[in-house]
């Protein structure tokens, strides 16, 4: 079972190109013709995003360099504690909705220290799977479309992700 599976999973794209290129054919449509105009609206996007992409990345870089994360971070260490959310898990929480890379680091690193099995360990994978990289989404999908007030965009996506948090820690508990 794991050869098919293996088989499957190497020439799932292959396959996948080829028949969308026949069914390309088959309708008569300019295969090649609609995938230079697809490329040339991707490297439109691409440019598009990119100050916004740099703008995360700089303001990231600018927290943790100065100190200001770990400034914010023992500050709010005594909110954490009273929700009962290890102090492993702080960097991760405020970094999560601003990178999504960063806070793969960030959880690495809490599970080099503490562990994978640990309770940080569990509540830093089911975060970083289950949680939302809010204000990275929302520079993005306000760069690129021409919807520009964000109304109830980001409360909504905050919303979501305190919920995440949340879950995340206390069904780790349990687990």
């Amino acid at each position: 079972m794991s050869d098919i599976l293996g088989i499957f999973s190497i020439l799932f794209l292959p396959l996948l190109i080829t028949l969308i290129i026949l069914y390309g054919i088959i309708k008569k449509a300019p295969v090649y013709d609609i995938f230079i105009d697809g490329a040339k609206d991707g490297l439109k996007t691409c440019i598009d995003i990119l100050p916004f992409i740099i703008g995360i990345f700089i303001a990231i870089e600018a927290l943790t360099t100065s100190g200001a994360m770990d400034f914010i971070q023992k500050l709010s260490r005594p909110l954490f504690d009273f929700l009962g959310i290890p102090e492993e898990l702080i960097s991760l929480i405020l970094l999560r909705p601003v990178s999504g890379s960063g806070s793969l680091v960030v959880a690495e690193k809490i599970m080099q220290e503490v562990g994978p099995d640990s309770f940080a360990g569990r509540a830093a994978s089911v975060m970083v799977g289950s949680c939302e990289t809010i204000f990275y989404v929302l520079a993005l999908y306000f760069s690129v479309t021409s919807v520009k007030k964000m109304r109830h965009a980001f409360a909504a996506g905050l919303a979501g992700y305190i919920a995440g948090i949340f879950a995340s820690v206390y069904i780790c508990r349990f687990i």
